[in-house]
């Protein structure tokens, strides 16, 4: 069976669409159960965007998937707000893709739905080259970690004075959530006013 969008000359183009109104459209087009599956086997690579038997990409992403990395990255998102819990090994594959936004879009699954891929999350916030990367790191590990995560709370002290201050203020927000997830003010990083 074949899935896909529908063409007109007048239908919006990608970038105006919501994520959430194309994820919408395509779980009233291939159901729920579908939608997931074939996103799960996009993110972990275990099919491609032009793949015969699956749906159209632009079921996800508006538009044909011009980059291969941009079909996992659709996969990602429709992850964000269609979810089964054995998507997370797909996740877990995710967070070492080799395209930074793959890896970004699966920091984001493991904060948002509570994964704790707490040592993947250290591995990008420490090694990876791409800040945006990094950040959506911090703010997962805030989502997930605990004071017990002695690494991860390490980390995150160690960044609350990078000069990327958008890098420092995800690692200060991440200790806050953890701080006031754990009853742990101690955690948190001290007022500077």
């Amino acid at each position: 069976m074949s899935y896909s969008a529908p063409h007109s000359a007048n239908s919006p183009d990608h970038f105006s669409k919501p994520v959430t109104t194309r994820i919408a459209g395509a779980v009233e087009t291939l159901g729920y159960t579908t939608l997931v599956d074939w996103a799960m086997r996009l993110l972990s690579g275990q099919t491609t965007p032009d793949a015969e038997s699956d749906p159209d990409i632009r079921l996800l992403g508006g538009m044909d998937a011009i980059e291969p990395y941009m079909a996992r990255v659709w996969a990602g998102q429709a992850l964000l707000h269609a979810w089964h819990h054995q998507a997370s090994e797909a996740v877990q594959v995710a967070l070492h893709d080799e395209d930074w936004q793959v890896r970004e879009v699966a920091a984001q699954l493991v904060g948002h739905h509570k994964l704790v891929y707490v040592d993947e999350l250290v591995e990008l916030l420490t090694d990876d080259p791409f800040p945006h990367v990094r950040i959506t790191a911090a703010h997962a590990l805030g989502a997930v970690a605990t004071p017990q995560h002695d690494v991860a709370i390490h980390r995150l002290q160690g960044l609350v004075m990078d000069p990327n201050s958008m890098l420092a203020g995800a690692a200060e927000d991440a200790l806050g959530e953890i701080a006031k997830r754990h009853n742990r003010p101690d955690l948190a990083v001290a007022p500077r006013y």
